[in-house]
């Protein structure tokens, strides 16, 4: 009898590790700001905790607030309280935080 190969269940491009950092979700010519959680990050995305996850728009932009940097991101997938997003951008400084 042989063996059936069995999926890994993570099919990332990169490895991720947990975090909990403050982020700040960007769009809308910088007029609409929601406060979010990071909460996985690899090389090529993120995983991010939020309330108002339905209403976000398809790219936006990502800040880490305690980096103090700006990405441009793409939603890769979507659900209630959780979106996961792929960068689009490299990390560039935040000028400003938008309290």
């Amino acid at each position: 009898m042989t063996a059936v190969p069995t999926l890994d269940p993570d099919r990332r491009a990169f490895p991720r590790r947990r975090v909990l950092k403050r982020g700040k979700i960007v769009f809308n010519s910088s007029k609409s700001v929601i406060d979010c959680m990071i909460r996985d990050l690899s090389q090529g995305g993120a995983r991010l905790a939020c309330s108002q996850t339905a209403n976000l728009p398809e790219t936006f932009s990502l800040v880490s607030v305690s980096e103090r940097e700006l990405r441009e991101v793409r939603i890769a997938w979507r659900q209630i309280g959780e979106v996961g997003v792929q960068f689009v951008s490299e990390p560039r400084k935040a000028l400003r935080l938008l309290v």
